[in-house]
């Protein structure tokens, strides 16, 4: 093979190592911000182009009616049908009517973020009661996880309480909830971590870095990334591609542009044979091979088999799956409480 050609060859690897990373950065970000279910939670379904809800045993619940119905948290749900945006309790009752905003987010801890319209939208809270209780007034926010939520205002992101009081002041480029007591913020493009009181634990130094999870993070030292404790101190040496969280004392990691799994001593423990793989949840954990995603368990046995177009990770003992642009949901043996509809 002529020098150019192995050159080529190296950049077409490299190319396909960063893309496989872009995927698993962004499942480790949808991962990281799946919602928690109530038990007897409802799950939307789509029906003749009409969106409703079943519960886990796939009876419909809420029949198909509205042109919108996002997933249910802390027992309500945002639906539009037309013109009319408001939010659902689990009988399908509208609770709060939301014609003065766009719309409302998730429920976490008695508020949800909701939008005004318009060319230069704004982003606030509400309670359960519709009532407002954080005006909007910022650029952009995440949903409350231990008191706290983030916020953008002037391109800068800071930490406000549920009164809508800023308790960290909006001085970082970028900034995540809180996980396991620690916030992970941006700072002149180097990553590290707050406390909630703003205070700064692990100053940010890594080229990248992801959320503390069962007690490490993984962070991006030089060209490799590896694990911390809380402390700053290096648990699992940089040495792979990309690593992501730890989930059920697993973590995703990238070798030779395969996906496997390590253990908290950075042994691998199930070989990187994956196209793409997503953290454990509840036991099993989300894979790619050949074009279509399935499921293995802790073992690294394949226990749901390969066949959805698209799916997400198991949530409440179901998860979503996807076949030919239809939208189902099965349980943890791989059948079907609702066969995928359109």
């Amino acid at each position: 093979m002529s020098r150019r050609a192995v050159k080529r060859s190296h950049v077409v690897r490299k190319r396909a190592t960063a893309f496989l990373i872009c995927l698993a950065v962004l499942a480790g970000l949808a991962g990281a911000a799946a919602q928690k279910r109530d038990q007897g939670d409802l799950f939307p379904v789509r029906q003749d182009g009409k969106w409703g809800y079943i519960n886990d045993r796939g009876e419909v619940s809420i029949k198909p009616q509205f042109d919108d119905a996002w997933d249910f948290s802390e027992g309500l749900a945002y639906v539009r049908a037309g013109s009319k945006r408001g939010v659902i309790d689990k009988t399908g009752k509208v609770v709060i009517d939301l014609q003065q905003v766009d719309f409302a987010g998730n429920f976490s801890e008695g508020l949800a973020t909701v939008q005004t319209g318009g060319q230069l939208p704004r982003r606030g809270f509400i309670d359960k009661t519709g009532r407002i209780v954080i005006a909007p007034q910022f650029d952009a926010v995440e949903s409350f996880d231990g008191g706290l939520a983030v916020v953008m205002i002037d391109r800068k992101y800071g930490f406000v309480n549920k009164q809508g009081r800023f308790v960290v002041k909006p001085q970082f480029d970028k900034a995540f909830p809180f996980h396991e007591g620690l916030a992970l913020v941006v700072l002149n493009n180097k990553h590290g971590y707050i406390d909630k009181t703003g205070k700064v634990l692990i100053k940010p130094q890594y080229y990248n870095a992801f959320h503390f999870s069962e007690g490490l993070a993984n962070v991006k030292i030089g060209e490799r990334y590896g694990y911390i404790n809380k402390a700053g101190k290096v648990i699992i040496q940089p040495q792979f591609y990309f690593a992501g969280r730890f989930s059920d004392g697993l973590a995703t990691v990238i070798a030779n542009s395969k996906f496997g799994y390590i253990n908290k001593k950075g042994e691998t423990v199930i070989p990187t044979q994956f196209d793409w793989a997503q953290e454990f949840s509840e036991g099993l954990a989300l894979v790619k091979v050949g074009g279509k995603y399935g499921y293995i368990d802790k073992s690294g046995s394949v226990v749901i088999q390969p066949q959805f177009d698209k799916a997400l990770i198991f949530s409440d003992g179901v998860a979503k799956v996807w076949v030919g642009g239809k939208l189902g949901y099965i349980d943890r043996t791989g059948n079907y409480i609702w066969k995928p509809t359109k």
